[in-house]
């Protein structure tokens, strides 16, 4: 697939946890990846659109060759999260953004994680 993206950074997908076919909770599952793509900061304007607990812990906007998990997608069993900097940051939003013929690409809102709320799976 073609891409404009000469970085990447480190993902990481996390199903949530669920029931198997026999009634056994299964714990959340980690997977890892590097993706390729861009973080960039968040204007003041964009972040006006979103819970102020979101904008408080600080938002990132990014942009992936590849289509990650979020939040807000129905029916998503995995959230995803990136590493950037030392701060893990949860993708909470999949946006609207209109894919160049030859060049697909996703963009993305995600929300920094206090050190605190850090998932166990992600330490």
């Amino acid at each position: 697939m073609a891409t404009v993206f000469a970085r990447t950074f480190r993902y990481c997908e996390l199903v949530k946890p669920h029931f198997d076919s026999e009634g056994n909770a299964v714990s959340e599952m980690k997977s890892e990846r590097t993706v390729r793509g861009t973080i960039q900061p968040v204007t003041g304007e964009e972040a006006i659109a979103y819970s102020e607990g979101s904008r408080n812990t600080g938002m990132v906007k990014v942009y992936s060759s590849e289509r990650l998990a979020a939040r807000t997608q129905d029916g998503a069993e995995a959230i995803g999260y990136i590493q950037q900097g030392g701060y893990w940051y949860e993708i909470v939003d999949e946006l609207v953004f209109c894919n160049l013929p030859n060049i697909t690409h996703w963009k993305y809102i995600a929300s920094k994680i206090p050190p605190a709320q850090i998932p166990e799976a992600l330490r």
